[in-house]
Formats: C-alpha cells, sequence, structure tokens
C-alpha cells in the first residue's frame, strides 16, 4: 500500500491537514480531484468541519500564461463534520471539471492550505481505437485510489487507515518537470516575425529574438538581493529585404545586457497594483566596420508600474531612462534622434488582445517615434493546442533599426509573435 505523501502541512481548525498528491497523469474527460487528509493531533481528539466546496488554482505557463481560479465541490456521501481520534486520518474528496484549454504539465495549488502546488500532466481523449483501448484499460487501473471519508476501494474500512495516491493511468507517462536547466530561461522582449510595406511601398520584413537568463536561483523565491535577481539578456532584431534581389539583410542589431530585475518590489500604494523594477548595463551595435558601423553603451533605470487587475485586462507602464556612456563616431549624434527616454504602455490582458506602444522623443525638434504592436493569442483565435500570438505593428519616425538611425520610416507590417 502506498504511503501519504504530504504536500504540506498547516493548523486548520482543530485538525492538521494536507493534499495528497494526484496521480501524474490523467485525462481531460476524468473528473479533476484534490483530495484533502485531515490528521488528528491533540490527545484527546480533534474535532473539524469539512467545507462543501474547495477553492483551487490551475495554470500552465506552455500554454495562454492564465491562473483560474474553480471551485471544487466535496464529493456526494463526504461528512461535513469529522471526529478524529489522535493520530486518526481522515481522507475526504473534492472533484470538479479540468477547463477545457487544460493540458499538458498543469500547475494545481490549494491558495488556502500552506501547502506546495502539485503537478499533473494531462491529455485529452485519443482519438484512435487503439489508444481508446489503452486509456481505457489505464482507467480502470486507476479507480483503486482514495474514496471519500479515507478509505479505498477492495481495501477493508478503517477510520485511520493511511490513504494512498491513485495508480497512474500510464506508468511510463513521463514527469512534469521543473526548476531544470531551461527554466532559467524565459521571455526578455517581444520574439516574433512580421512582414510588411511602409513609405513610397517599400518592402521590409522585421524579425526579433530575445530571452533573459537568470544567473542565481536563490534560496528563498522571495529574495531582493542583487545577485539573486540578476540576468543576462539578449536581442537580436534584423531587417530583411525579402522582395529584393538576393533578399538581403538591410540591418541587424545585437544587443546584449547584464541588469537586475524585480517583479514586483513590494512597494504598495493606491495608485498601483504593483510597482517592478529593472536597471542595468546595455550594448548596442550592428557588427558593422567603416561608415556603416553604428554602436552604443549606455546604463539604464526602467520602473514599471501595473494599474488594474493584473490577471486581467490592465495597463502597463514602462518609463526606461538611460545614459550613454560611449557613443561611436559614426553615430555621434544618435541622441538627437532616439533621446534618453523611452516611454513604454501596454494595455492587455495576459490571455487576451493586448497594445504595446513605445514612444521616443529625440532632443532635436521634430525627431523621435511611435512603435506600436497590437497582438492577440491563437490559442483563444483557435484553441488552446495553438501557441503563440496573431501580431500587427506600426512603426513611425527615426530609429528603428540602429544603421538609419537617422532617417525617417514609417511602416505597417503584419505577423507571428512567440512571445509579447
Amino acid at each position: 500500500m502506498s504511503a501519504l505523501v504530504l504536500a504540506g502541512y498547516c493548523a486548520y481548525s482543530f485538525a492538521g491537514v494536507s493534499v495528497l498528491r494526484p496521480p501524474r497523469e490523467a485525462l481531460s474527460s476524468s473528473p479533476l480531484e484534490v483530495t484533502i487528509v485531515y490528521a488528528g493531533d491533540l490527545p484527546g481528539g480533534t474535532e473539524v468541519d469539512v467545507p462543501a466546496q474547495l477553492n483551487i488554482a490551475v495554470s500552465n505557463t506552455e500554454l495562454i500564461p492564465r491562473r483560474l481560479a474553480l471551485a471544487l465541490t466535496r464529493e456526494s456521501g463526504a461528512p461535513e463534520h469529522l471526529k478524529l481520534a489522535a493520530g486518526e486520518l481522515k481522507a475526504v474528496r473534492y472533484t470538479g471539471t479540468w477547463p477545457e484549454w487544460a493540458r499538458g504539465a498543469m500547475q494545481i495549488d490549494v491558495p488556502d492550505l500552506d501547502v506546495s502546488p502539485s503537478y499533473v500532466l494531462l491529455t485529452h481523449p485519443p482519438r484512435s481505437d487503439k489508444d481508446a483501448e489503452l486509456a481505457s484499460a489505464g482507467g480502470a487501473n486507476a479507480t483503486t485510489g482514495t474514496t471519500a471519508a479515507g478509505t479505498m476501494s477492495g481495501a477493508p474500512s478503517s477510520s485511520s487507515l493511511i490513504a494512498s495516491s491513485p495508480a497512474p493511468s500510464r506508468p511510463d507517462a513521463p514527469v512534469p518537470q521543473i526548476n531544470t536547466f531551461l527554466s532559467r530561461f524565459s521571455a526578455y522582449e517581444p520574439m516574433y516575425f512580421a512582414d510588411g510595406w511602409g513609405q513610397d511601398g517599400d518592402n521590409l520584413a522585421k524579425f526579433q529574438l530575445s530571452f533573459k537568463f537568470r544567473l542565481v536561483i536563490p534560496d528563498d523565491p522571495r529574495s531582493r538581493r542583487f545577485v539573486d535577481n540578476l540576468y543576462f539578456g539578449y536581442t537580436q532584431t534584423s531587417l530583411w529585404a525579402i522582395e529584393e534581389y538576393s533578399s538581403p539583410f538591410r540591418d541587424t542589431s545585437y544587443l546584449p545586457a547584464l541588469f537586475y530585475y524585480l517583479e514586483d518590489t513590494g512597494w504598495k500604494s493606491k495608485w498601483w497594483s504593483r510597482m517592478g523594477v529593472m536597471a542595468g548595463y546595455e550594448h548596442e551595435s550592428n557588427g558593422r566596420d567603416g561608415p556603416e558601423s553604428r554602436g552604443v553603451d549606455y546604463v539604464f533605470l526602467k520602473p514599471i508600474w501595473d494599474f488594474g487587475d493584473i490577471n486581467g485586462y490592465h495597463l502597463t507602464i514602462e518609463p526606461k531612462i538611460y545614459y550613454y556612456t560611449h557613443i561611436a563616431g559614426e553615430n555621434h549624434d544618435i541622441a538627437d534622434y532616439r533621446g534618453y527616454v523611452d516611454l513604454r504602455f501596454i494595455y492587455g490582458s495576459p490571455d487576451g488582445a493586448q497594445l504595446d506602444t513605445t514612444l521616443r522623443k529625440g532632443t532635436k525638434g521634430g525627431k523621435g517615434s511611435i512603435d506600436t504592436q497590437f497582438t492577440y493569442p491563437l490559442a483563444k483565435l483557435i484553441n488552446s493546442r495553438w501557441g503563440g500570438y496573431v501580431w500587427l505593428g506600426f512603426f513611425s519616425g527615426y530609429g528603428e533599426d540602429i544603421l538609419d538611425y537617422n532617417q525617417h520610416r514609417w511602416i505597417a507590417r503584419i505577423g507571428y509573435s512567440i512571445t509579447r
């Protein structure tokens, strides 16, 4: 008989409470189940009221970034009130329905309990007859799990029986992994490819690759120490004249960065929902020599304010203030066109439409730019199997690329975005 696996432990009424680890694989057609185990932790016995509903949160950052709150219902026949002898265990199961969009490595959290989240590999029902038979057989093997009030099918009823985790529907199913090497990587600037046309009918495609890498995984995830929140970032942006003979790249900018980043500083105010901060050093150049060589180095500070519900539609304001520590001679007047501040406004929802606009004002009169991008998740446009976003963009002004920083351009594009 499997032993009880505790995800955490805290005081609840007069009893200890813990969450039973779910099976590592589940089908979306099966119920979403969470089993709570109560333990008598007083010598003279304890009593506890069992709530009719259990609030949980499910999420999967590989799909649409969302954290959905759900209310599971206490299983029929489970008691509303428990009397526990010293050392006695009672298990109560709560059930609900998986969200339609859910698939892959799903995180299940019980916010009201001080427990670690669980991970379940969720698959949708197979389409072929052979796979259906396999899933059916696996589902039958999984029915020997925990029942309400702490008993198991096929085993004698015992008020102090140690509950066990249900058997997996497929024993060879991979276990969702966290804290791997790849978990240090995350999105930095938007990543996309788009093509479009601008003034005089010019065609100029654009694509951008970007990521950041966390150098140190802190002992305490809430740490605000400098080294615990230090990142290396890299962004590469290319302009591509696809319709010209031999389809040359017009220009490519390389931008490595080293910076400190806190998503939430903890600074509270009635004016904003959350405040973050980013500060560091960046180098930008196009890797060329001679008259077409371009390069700048600068330090920057970027406070980040969120207004409204950060899990729904809300406004983000990010002023990026920078000071040039080095400017190449070939682009000595770049501040006339780029200035010293980027003002970015983002309005949208993590799982919905988003409008992202960056404004620049050069120190020279009439110089500057506006760069606006609209994205919408394909998971909502088609279905949750799809990743990425439809991307629409418009640029007008100076400095879309570092080569032509002093040339005015306007252009509209449409494309596909991996991150935003």
